[in-house]
């Protein structure tokens, strides 16, 4: 059994970048007598290594500036890294930024040959492949004009329909397919899984987190220049949501600022936990559809009341995906000098994220409130294998009701049983 070489080797990769102030900092360095830095460095890739084997179809993720068009620009030679190295096995494609590799003055015609030339195609092979980029692009009646007179969306086309012609080994794309109106994104897309049903290599750098789990096998989180993750695509792009979505930035707005300090003459919240439902354990990471509970140690005051107890989950955004209250579902908290009560999620339906579990102590009305503070932990709704995406897992169904053909008599589809 001979051993599989990967399509694309990595090892160490670093990338700087020097940021001059103005055009004359470049200049200043050169002169003799010049004893200090005219700029400043920008690490946009730090060490980064990784292996692709032939076959796979992985994504790349991440914020803008993290570096993924550094890489993406390396891996297809428009730039060189400082440090380390690279392979690519076998030929390569690749579509990057709007407009690379195509030059604005020549026919679209032109581009065709040129890009093709670009990717080591003979003209004479472009020229039996013509046809079909023709027929891909549907660009046939501006063919022949300059590019500089094309839109964003035929510039987009063309280009994408040189990458497949060439039917390369490996295929890098970047978000450029962004471009494109909705009926060639889905003509793409077709021709994209026709290349991997052939077991064709594909790097794929988009900020649509459900292309990526659509599209890759795998998938990988670039942050600040390092390769922060590695994975299968559903659980890279679930982490990566979750962090993106992190529920305070830093004007403020933490969890402690969501806190009413108490009096302890009054009721008051001794402390507030996350725990297993199953066990009484305290634990924070879940699962989507695992069962939940909030356990809040409450202590009434020193004359004793009528008290309501509530729970808030509170997204990033600070938007309260689910609440509950004693006082809204009629439970009476009989709790003269102090207790436990406990909120039970039997059945979480929030997908993944972070969210602040915030626990309020209310008088008897849910008017007034004592005391109100986070649990000692956010909770952590961790990878799921599913591919639903949104805030919220809902119970549902689907009906299909066919219209009758011309001629044909109504025909209704049966209801879902149960």
């Amino acid at each position: 059994m001979t051993h599989q070489q990967p399509a694309i080797v990595v090892r160490d990769v670093s990338k700087t970048y020097r940021i001059y102030g103005n055009p004359f900092g470049r200049i200043k360095e050169l002169w003799p007598w010049n004893k200090r830095p005219h700029h400043k460095k920008v690490h946009a890739l730090q060490s980064i290594s990784f292996d692709v084997m032939p076959g796979q179809c992985v994504g790349l993720v991440g914020g803008n500036g993290a570096g993924k068009s550094t890489l993406l620009k390396i891996l297809t030679g428009t730039t060189f890294p400082n440090t380390g190295s690279y392979e690519i096995r076998g030929s390569v494609a690749s579509l990057l930024e709007l407009g690379a590799g195509f030059m604005m003055d020549f026919s679209g015609a032109e581009n065709i040959y040129m890009n093709g030339a670009i990717l080591g195609i003979p003209r004479k092979e472009m020229k039996r492949r013509f046809d079909e980029v023709l027929e891909f692009s549907e660009l046939e009646e501006f063919i022949d004009a300059p590019l500089r007179t094309y839109s964003s969306g035929m510039i987009c086309r063309l280009g994408f329909a040189v990458a497949v012609s060439v039917d390369p080994d490996v295929l890098i794309l970047d978000e450029i397919l962004a471009v494109g109106d909705m009926r060639f994104q889905r003509k793409c897309s077709e021709r994209i899984n026709e290349y991997k049903q052939r077991g064709k290599t594909l790097f794929f750098c988009s900020h649509s987190l459900y292309d990526v789990r659509q599209i890759c096998d795998t998938a990988m989180w670039l942050e600040q220049g390092q390769l922060r993750m590695q994975g299968d695509a559903i659980s890279v792009t679930t982490e990566y949501s979750t962090w993106q979505n992190k529920l305070y930035d830093t004007d403020g707005g933490s969890p402690d600022m969501m806190r009413i300090d108490c009096d302890h003459e009054l009721p008051h919240i001794v402390s507030a936990t996350l725990i297993d439902l199953h066990t009484g354990d305290p634990r924070h990471r879940f699962e989507p559809g695992e069962a939940v509970g909030v356990r809040i140690h409450v202590r009434n005051g020193a004359v004793p009341t009528e008290i309501s107890v509530g729970c808030a989950l509170i997204r990033g955004d600070k938007i309260v995906l689910v609440s509950a209250s004693t006082e809204m579902d009629q439970v009476p908290v009989d709790l003269p000098t102090e207790g436990f009560v406990t909120l039970c999620l039997h059945e979480l339906r929030v997908l993944s994220g972070e969210f602040v579990v915030l626990c309020a102590l209310m008088d008897g009305t849910g008017f007034h409130r004592y005391h109100q503070i986070p649990t000692t932990e956010n909770l952590h709704i961790t990878v799921s294998k599913q591919r639903e995406l949104g805030a919220v897992l809902h119970d549902h169904e689907w009906r299909i009701e066919r219209m009758p053909a011309p001629g044909e008599g109504a025909e209704r589809s049966d209801p879902p049983s149960g």
